[in-house]
């Protein structure tokens, strides 16, 4: 899956960011609060939308292409109720809301007409369905429909928390599974494994590409000498294995286990392999570059992600040093005035023609320095 054009609204909230294209590389850039992270979160709202959830006051107009390069656009709306509540989003996670109207085309083709009353899939009215869910749900066995969620699983969000993701363990009647049995690489791949069990598999049955990764790794982190992830019971349940990941450091006896790992090589380890181990069509989110993986990492990384086009990545940053180290051609300027976020091109500001002259200018826009504007 890639997007190619996204609008986004959040009427119970009052903001919305108008349409934005995206390449298969985009750096979304600008001061704190103007909304490049909401333009990440609207992303994933829509994920969750394709996968059933009902979201108060949600509208979208997205246009993406599938890894078969058929082109979708997908816009609708869930009603809007303004319901007081003490947590935040519990209203959301609590009720179901209608769908006000749904649309999708296939290469141009209408083939889902909603409104409050009724679905029209290929111009006959469906048997009644469910008002809360997203047709994308509801007829996700459809074979025109069927590639959409497929895609939208396909993302991956990294923020900039210091925790990483739990390991969670497997029964050891399935460790014998996963490790004996040779999946092929792409059946790897295109799994819904967690990553920590993909590397296990890329360790035992394709070495080369882990040693691929480990080299990468080391390149970044010199002071590591080797890594290995290894099935190893769970302490708590003799029944589980866990697949931690440990490092060895030049100048230590003992192997540094995972929870002792910094975070920063951890998620440099884990993104390096996601990029490695993603199937073609994914979506990588990453929340603030720099905080994420840090300084040391930022130029070998930047060089995978715009080595792998089968990709798309979406990221955001403010750092100088980030923006600096990819093409402009991939900046996109995030402003806001009120509740409206706008995306634009830097291509489209005639900044000047060297990275370094254009950096310059950028940081001079008034567009940039105030990036956030009241009405």
């Amino acid at each position: 899956m890639r997007i190619k054009k996204l609008a986004f609204w959040d009427n119970l909230r009052e903001w919305h960011f108008e349409p934005i294209s995206f390449s298969n590389l985009a750096l979304l850039v600008g001061v704190s609060g103007v909304g490049k992270t909401q333009i990440l979160k609207g992303i994933l709202n829509l994920q969750r939308i394709a996968n059933g959830a009902s979201l108060n006051g949600l509208a979208w107009d997205i246009t993406f292409s599938t890894v078969n390069n058929v082109e979708y656009r997908w816009q609708g709306e869930f009603e809007t109720q303004k319901i007081p509540v003490i947590i935040p989003n519990q209203a959301d996670e609590a009720s179901n809301f209608r769908i006000v109207h749904e649309h999708l085309s296939r290469n141009g083709d209408r083939i889902i007409e909603r409104t409050p009353t009724e679905i029209k899939f290929k111009g006959n009215i469906t048997p009644k369905l469910s008002p809360f869910q997203s047709t994308v749900k509801i007829l996700n066995q459809e074979e025109d429909i069927s590639p959409i969620q497929q895609g939208f699983e396909k993302i991956i969000y990294s923020d900039n928390s210091t925790s990483v993701t739990p390991i969670h363990g497997i029964r050891q009647t399935l460790v014998s599974i996963f490790l004996t049995n040779q999946f092929s690489l792409n059946i790897i791949k295109t799994s819904n494994f967690p990553i920590f069990i993909k590397m296990a598999l890329i360790a035992r049955h394709y070495s080369d590409i882990f040693n691929n990764i480990i080299n990468i790794f080391i390149d970044i982190f010199p002071q590591v000498e080797d890594v290995k992830i290894e099935a190893v019971p769970n302490n708590d349940d003799s029944s589980f294995i866990s697949f931690p990941i440990q490092i060895k450091e030049k100048g230590v006896n003992n192997w540094i286990s995972q929870n002792n790992i910094s975070s920063g090589m951890l998620k440099t380890l884990i993104l390096i392999s996601e990029l490695y181990l993603s199937p073609e069509g994914t979506i990588i989110l990453i929340d603030e570059f720099e905080n994420s993986l840090g300084i040391n990492c930022i130029d070998i990384v930047t060089d995978l992600l715009a080595e792998n086009r089968n990709i798309q990545f979406i990221l955001t940053s403010h750092h100088p040093y980030i923006i600096n180290n990819i093409s402009m051609e991939y900046w996109k300027i995030v402003t806001r005035k009120g509740g409206v976020v706008t995306v634009t091109d830097a291509k489209d500001l005639n900044l000047g023609k060297s990275r370094h002259q254009a950096f310059t200018q950028l940081i001079n826009l008034e567009e940039y320095n105030e990036g956030i504007k009241v009405e």
